[in-house]
């Protein structure tokens, strides 16, 4: 097997280990080494439309990953202040 096959089964193998992901921070994850993957084994092979492709999923990849760690840090930080907030005596009032 050439080398440039192996480069080829590995790209589509994480186009198919994808649609496994459940967070969506490994998704983008694993989407962009993907997407390396096939621009290799696109670049190899001179296939211009799926280096195009995979080059523009790139950046869109990249963007959405950045989002997904907000979001992921966010949530994190909002149940962080929720427990310390449950863990709070209630207010009495000062009758």
């Amino acid at each position: 097997m050439r080398w440039v096959d192996l480069a080829g089964y590995v790209a589509s193998s994480l186009v198919f280990l994808t649609f496994y992901m459940r967070g969506m921070v490994q998704l983008r994850l694993l989407a962009l080494c993907s997407n390396v993957a096939f621009i290799v084994y696109a670049t190899a092979l001179h296939l211009a439309p799926i280096v195009i492709l995979h080059g523009a999923l790139i950046p869109i990849n990249c963007c959405r990953l950045v989002c997904a760690w907000r979001e992921r840090r966010a949530t994190r930080l909002d149940s962080s202040a929720t427990i310390a907030r449950a863990g709070e005596a209630p207010l009495r009032s000062s009758r």
